[in-house]
């Protein structure tokens, strides 16, 4: 078997064009006051192709790498975080409805609708009960980013009945009336991640896919989907994070060139704060991306292999790089505003606002600071006490 293309070999998707990312750039202000995505800019990414990227392409996606996936996150929340958030998380929901539904449904979806896209939220925060020819579904479903700017949503159940339960996923047209407005944050306002609640929906059996818990995708052709979600989810979430990251050193260093310090007769660049503080804030970065970067080209390489399941250790490595990288993130963030004086704490300025949309994005299970103490139980030889390892 030839070696699997490694994810650092994968670029960003050519249709991501500077005018597309100027779109994005442009448009931030009025999403995060409005707290919504730019419902144009996300079709736009959806007509470009952009919108099923992990979808694999026998079923009429991209079937792209996870590297390249990674860079489509960071290069967009660069331009702008909620917008880079919400384009990587309707992948991850669309990889979700491939995984689990019924190839011929999955083709014929996007057969009918290559554009469409899909929100939603995986954790079963839903009850499903089967009835004739489908299920009533009742449920609140938290943080279903880019709710008012899908077309479809899906939402994850668990199956009414006795235990072991099962997980039954739906997938339900996008319907404004279901949203409960509760989004009211300060790091990725314009994610629009409000709840979804249903209250004894009827959901046609073809609509839906009933799976064991914790299951694997079914049986693809494409690596990525030979692992379980803990090492499917964690990786794109490190993207957005560098992003940030990345487009708070660039506004730092424009700052530093051109603000005099109050009693200063010479730049910002010129103060040592300065010089050691975006020198710490690039090593940060750089040093999370790296670590990334390695232990993503090992979990591609193992899945590319098939067989055996990742070792523990890898696993454990694995999860513990996004998680470090996305704190290394927020570390970065946090010294460039401080270096940055009273500079940050003015709406004016970027910086203050890319804080807290990075720290928003350790918000996410899958990258909280805990998940490096889970890493460390399985580093020691402990049980992980997470059924997703």
């Amino acid at each position: 078997m030839a070696d699997a293309p490694s994810p650092r070999q994968q670029g960003s998707p050519p249709e991501l064009s500077d005018c597309l990312l100027e779109r994005i750039r442009a448009g931030g202000s009025h999403s995060d006051a409005e707290r919504t995505p730019d419902a144009g800019v996300i079709a736009e990414l959806a007509r470009c192709g952009l919108m099923r990227l992990l979808v694999p392409s026998e079923l009429g996606g991209r079937g792209c790498h996870p590297g390249e996936f990674v860079e489509f996150a960071r290069r967009i929340a660069h331009e702008h975080p909620s917008t880079g958030w919400v384009a990587m998380t309707c992948n991850e929901e669309a990889e979700i409805f491939a995984s689990h539904f019924d190839a011929a449904t999955v083709s014929a979806f996007y057969g009918a609708d290559p554009n469409a896209v899909i929100a939603g939220s995986g954790v079963p925060k839903g009850v499903a009960r089967p009835t004739d020819c489908g299920w009533i579904v009742d449920g609140r479903w938290p943080f279903v980013s880019g709710c008012a700017a899908a077309d479809w949503w899906i939402l994850t159940c668990l199956v009414d009945g006795p235990r072991p339960r099962q997980l039954c996923y739906v997938l339900i047209r996008a319907d404004a009336d279901l949203i409960d407005d509760t989004w009211h944050t300060v790091g990725l306002r314009g994610t629009g991640s409000h709840d979804v609640v249903l209250s004894e929906r009827f959901v046609p059996a073809e609509w839906a896919a009933v799976v064991d818990s914790f299951a694997l995708p079914k049986p693809s052709g494409h690596p990525w989907y030979r692992l379980p979600s803990g090492l499917r989810f964690p990786f794109p979430k490190t993207g957005v994070a560098a992003g940030i990251a990345e487009r708070a050193l660039a506004e730092f260093t424009e700052l530093a060139g051109s603000k005099t310090p109050l009693f200063e007769h010479s730049s910002l660049a010129h103060r040592a704060e300065a010089q050691t503080g975006i020198a710490r804030a690039t090593a940060l970065v750089g040093a999370g991306r790296a670590f990334v970067d390695a232990m993503l080209e090992e979990v591609w390489q193992a899945a590319s292999a098939g067989g055996e399941a990742v070792p523990a250790g890898l696993h454990a490595r694995a999860r513990l790089a996004c998680s470090w990288s996305v704190q290394n993130c927020i570390a970065a963030a946090e010294i460039l505003a401080n270096a940055a004086g009273s500079t940050a704490n003015y709406t004016s300025s970027p910086l203050g606002g890319l804080l807290n949309d990075v720290r928003a994005v350790a918000g996410h299970f899958m990258v909280g600071s805990h998940q490096m103490d889970t890493a460390g139980r399985v580093l020691l030889g402990l049980d992980p006490g997470d059924p997703r390892f």
